[in-house]
């Protein structure tokens, strides 16, 4: 059975600790997603609040208090595949909304500044580790535990214990970063681009996968593809493409791997091969 809270969560004696979760409101279906907010009114609190951009408000990332009681189990697992991050603080909802929310945009030495999805797993392994910066404190006070969740539904600890023993304040701060944190947090643009492109023309290799899930995959295929030396941009999306058709299964297609092999070596266009596989299969 898929938890849909950590089970931690329960065996936590500290009547101290509140239970939170960060959900993308754009990952519940429009139709389902009032009557599953229905049952949180006035224990959510939006991470982005920005007039000029209601569609991020609307559909974005918002925290919401989990009560743990088992009337209201349904209610969290209805919510649970939209959410991206639990956890455990020493702080009410209002005040850990007000402190998780400067996270949500990234700026760089050149005052460049991006949208950061901070909460989402592979962002907050990041993050965790960056002690020595005057933003860390800010982020992570008061903060108990941080879980994430496997595409699987198993649960994984971002961390167990507080990362800072200085309790947060109403102080605004910022997410300032250097050249080399800007570069692994911002990712790499072309599984940016790659996202894109599929979702247009392929949108069901993605179904049934998050936000953070999707990214993964899509960097793993193609750090694949560098191992096999397929370096052409179109050859490169082909490639990723084919591997999210055959099922998203958790380890790269032979069969797959075997045609980018041969089109590397015969180089030729992988769709030219494809297209003659797909002929040789119809006769």
């Amino acid at each position: 059975m898929i938890e849909c809270v950590p089970r931690e969560w329960f065996d936590s004696t500290d009547e101290k600790l509140n239970f939170f979760m960060i959900v993308e409101l754009g990952f519940i279906k429009p139709t389902e997603r009032s009557v599953a907010l229905d049952q949180v009114t006035g224990k959510m609190w939006p991470l982005v609040n920005d007039d000029s951009q209601l569609h991020l408000v609307s559909e974005g990332p918002w925290l919401i208090q989990v009560n743990l009681d088992q009337d209201e189990q349904a209610d969290i697992c209805a919510l649970a595949d939209a959410s991206q991050a639990w956890m455990a603080a020493y702080s009410e909802g209002e005040q850990l909304s007000r402190q998780l929310a400067p996270a949500m945009c990234c700026i760089s030495p050149a005052r460049d500044v991006r949208l950061l999805r901070f909460y989402c797993p592979e962002i907050i392994e990041i993050l965790k580790n960056q002690v020595e910066h005057s933003w860390f404190d800010k982020l992570f006070a008061n903060l108990e535990s941080w879980h994430w969740r496997t595409e699987s539904g198993k649960f994984r600890m971002a961390f167990e214990s507080p990362l800072t023993t200085k309790s947060g304040n109403s102080d605004e701060w910022i997410l300032e970063v250097d050249e080399d944190l800007w570069s692994e947090l911002v990712g790499n643009p072309e599984v940016d681009v790659l996202i894109s492109c599929l979702t247009k023309d392929a949108p069901e290799v993605f179904e049934g996968l998050n936000g953070s899930v999707k990214r993964q995959k899509v960097r793993d295929y193609l750090a694949k593809a560098d191992e096999l030396g397929v370096m052409e941009d179109d050859d490169r999306k082909i490639y990723v493409y084919l591997e999210m058709a055959t099922g998203n299964e958790a380890e790269p297609s032979e069969e797959v791997s075997e045609l980018a092999k041969r089109a590397v070596s015969m180089q030729k266009p992988l769709v030219e091969l494809l297209d003659s596989s797909i002929e040789q299969g119809n006769q």
